[in-house]
């Protein structure tokens, strides 16, 4: 699609706004009012009263010629003409009493809005090209807002302003084009009206012809587009109640038999659904009006596991009032997910900072465009040299959760170079030296990064830290920073999902150990397999079961002699059932450095099961407190052949009362809750704004285009013609089957003759 620089229409251009009525009269004295009131500049507005039977109709006609306003013209037809019909009378009169004047059919069962058709009048006149003009509505199939191909409803008295200023501030405009105009209101430039003459009148009563009539400018050379800055209700079919079906089912068939594409063609679009950036900006607007302060952007790495959990929970059970963005971020590349309205659909924007543009300053404007006053740090890992010069220059408050201690020791575990815990080394010359030794952090400074990291640190609005041992060591590394301790919390009554799949575990009485979640070197991957090789090497009575996956085998896996199984990924909420399902009597954390909380632990006891822990960090603390399970010496950790041995000893039959002890204890500790965990994070939120006051005027932010662009939007929009389907048709099955589930594809599936269906079926073949 060129590019064009967008030129105001010529003055002397006026504009016939056509309504035909029938029945409806409070609908029609609605429309007429928002008319008169919101409309301004050249236009009459012409009423022709297609013979209503009603008597409500007469009156309200009489009422008005007594008041005789210069603007409204009111017309009636002798006989009832039909929708088509009586577009058509209207067109003809406006072509031929002021042959130059523009057109636009107006349902009488709208309301419009401020602005409606000085916005319509600026996408005709933006390009030569475009011959018609739809605004958004609630209710209006491919136009429709915010759900695309519903009725979206319109409660009695609901102010349809906010919704139409959050499309004018996210508009950049667009003006996409679109298969068909939709007929609840529908700009009509004089100059198409001239090249292909007005509706075809086989149409009769209505429905299908604003759709001939778009195909027909299409064929014409001109564009049917999206006045994406323009908002219009429509309340919905009133003057023809209970006749949808049968003017629909005729009129289907009519259209098809000139147009045998128009299915096609429509059932792409809905596919594609190109409007889908727009509506997004736009709901992103509205929500930024509807909560302007309490915002939120939560950055997490783009590994996923706790870290993102914990934040996906944070934004999930999150009070009312506020909104939330949760930005994954990797180096330059920036996804930041988003919920607006009810969160019925989430929207992602895809946006990264180019060389000639600071972080610091992409972030600002990102947040500018969010309407955010608060970042929550969740980790770093992404970008962390950026974010380390980027963040405390920012005016944007932020605070940090530690869900590991990074920001002390680059290896992120303490893990010395034999992949060992070092104890928590604070002397700079022996961590330097440590890190020389391993390849990935031989060339950072230690001293330099903490003392960046404790800046960091100091200008943060709070720091939240989830275990007692994790506070303590953040103050052995960062002393006289203040830190909030809250504990993360799971689901309390995790649903298990529908369809589980499993492996077969070869058949054996010996107990079954597990190990839980993602496992590298750090959380024990080498000493599991260790401790695998050493139970076969002494034949023990013990096999073990990985639910989650190796850094080396990420797979669903089973040695040959049946003494480890790897399952592969999990659902939480599952965990339950495959301990059960694989026999677990036990779980073991091989981990060779400390956890600052540790989720699987929690969901270990959920599961009623105790553990075995390391004896440091926060698992040790946990389990000190709690006393579901056991705690290793240090022999035993720093030894598998020890830790085995640790284990068949728990496991032996003489010990049965009490390992059942410690499992029935195990089911029944008291779990951090989510409401806990979520009142004391927004508490921490809320200081944080109220010591930094909100200059939301003043704040730099994207353009509303590249908003849009980084939601998925892109130029070039126009219409797949016929000819063109051949090049889609591996697509074919794909659209057909989302275009069934949409309004419009269940209606037209209602209505269709079979012989049309029987056609459409051929096409999808093809």
């Amino acid at each position: 699609m060129n590019k064009k620089v967008l030129q105001e229409p010529s003055a002397a251009i006026g504009v016939d706004i056509i309504v035909p009525v029938y029945n409806a009269a409070a609908d029609v004295a609605q429309c007429v009012a928002s008319v008169l009131e919101k409309t301004s500049g050249d236009y009459r507005l012409i009423l022709i009263d297609d013979a209503s039977p009603s008597p409500d109709i007469g009156r309200l006609f009489e009422r008005w010629e007594k008041e005789n306003i210069p603007k409204r013209i009111l017309l009636r037809n002798e006989v009832n003409l039909g929708f088509t019909g009586t577009a058509n009378r209207g067109m003809k009169l406006s072509h031929h009493a002021h042959p130059r004047r523009d057109v636009v059919l107006l349902n009488s069962d709208t309301i419009v809005t401020t602005g409606w058709l000085e916005a319509l009048q600026r996408c005709v006149y933006s390009d030569d090209h475009i011959g018609t003009a739809t605004p958004f509505s609630n209710n209006a199939e491919i136009c429709s807002y915010p759900r695309f191909c519903a009725d979206n409803g319109w409660p009695e008295g609901k102010d349809p302003e906010p919704i139409r200023a959050a499309l004018s501030r996210a508009a950049a405009p667009s003006y996409p084009e679109i298969p068909t105009g939709v007929g609840f209101c529908f700009y009509i430039k004089r100059s198409l009206l001239d090249s292909i003459g007005f509706f075809d009148e086989a149409f009769g009563a209505g429905y299908g012809e604003e759709n001939d009539f778009c195909l027909r400018a299409k064929k014409a050379g001109f564009r049917n587009v999206l006045c994406d800055d323009a908002f219009v209700v429509h309340l919905g079919e009133r003057s023809f109640k209970g006749r949808k079906q049968e003017l629909g089912g005729r009129n289907m068939q009519v259209l098809l038999d000139k147009h045998p594409e128009y299915l096609d063609v429509v059932g792409q679009f809905i596919a594609r659904d190109p409007l889908r950036a727009i509506r997004a900006v736009a709901q992103l607007e509205e929500d930024k009006a509807d909560a302007p302060e309490n915002a939120v952007l939560h950055i997490v790495h783009t590994h996923g596991g706790g870290t993102e959990l914990h934040a996906r929970k944070l934004i999930k059970n999150s009070p009312p009032g506020w909104r939330h963005y949760l930005a994954i971020v990797d180096n330059v590349h920036w996804r930041v997910e988003f919920s607006p309205g009810d969160g019925a659909e989430t929207f992602a924007i895809c946006a990264g900072h180019s060389n000639n543009e600071s972080l610091a300053l992409f972030i600002e404007q990102l947040c500018g465009s969010l309407g955010v006053h608060l970042i929550h740090v969740h980790n770093i890992s992404g970008c962390r040299d950026g974010f380390l010069s980027a963040l405390p220059k920012l005016s944007i408050s932020y605070g940090y959760t530690t869900h590991d201690l990074s920001f002390a020791c680059p290896t992120i575990t303490f893990l010395n170079p034999n992949e060992r815990y070092c104890g928590g080394q604070m002397e700079a010359e022996v961590c330097q030296n440590c890190l020389r030794q391993q390849r990935l952090f031989s060339a950072i400074d230690i001293a330099e990064w903490r003392q960046t990291h404790h800046a960091l640190a100091q200008k943060a609005s709070f720091i939240i830290v989830p275990s007692r041992w994790a506070g303590q060591m953040f103050a052995r590394y960062f002393p006289g920073i203040a830190v909030t301790r809250i504990e993360h919390a799971i689901p309390s009554n995790p649903v298990p999902s529908r369809s589980l799949s499993v492996l077969m575990f070869a058949s054996s009485q010996w107990p079954t150990v597990a190990v839980l979640g993602a496992v590298g070197p750090d959380k024990g991957a080498r000493r599991l397999e260790r401790l695998t090789a050493l139970a076969a090497e002494k034949n023990a009575a013990v096999r073990f079961v990985l639910i989650g996956y190796l850094d080396r085998q990420r797979g669903p896996w089973q040695s040959d002699d049946g003494r480890l199984l790897i399952h592969g990924r999990y659902a939480s909420s599952d965990l339950p059932t495959l301990m059960d399902y694989y026999n677990v009597k036990l779980v073991l954390y091989p981990s060779a450095g400390p956890e600052t909380f540790c989720y699987t632990l929690s969901e270990t006891w959920q599961a009623g099961r105790p553990a075995l822990v390391p004896p440091f960090g926060a698992l040790a603390e946990r389990m000190q407190e709690h006393g579901a399970g056991w705690i290793m010496s240090d022999e035993e950790w720093a030894d598998e052949e020890r830790m085995l041995q640790r284990i068949l000893t728990l496991l032996d039959p003489v010990h049965h009362e009490a390992f059942q002890e410690k499992a029935t204890h195990a089911s029944h500790v008291s779990l951090p809750t989510m409401e806990h965990m979520v009142a004391e994070t927004f508490a921490c939120y809320k200081q944080a704004l109220e010591r930094t006051p909100t200059v939301a005027s003043e704040r730099l932010s994207f353009s509303p285009a590249r908003i849009r662009d980084a939601l998925g939007y892109t130029e070039g929009l126009s219409i797949k013609s016929a000819e063109a389907k051949g090049a889609q048709s591996e697509n074919a099955s794909g659209w057909v089957a989302r275009f069934r589930q949409t309004p419009i594809g269940r209606f037209l599936r209602a209505l269709l003759p079979q012989s049309v269906i029987d056609g459409l079926k051929k096409i999808i073949k093809r």
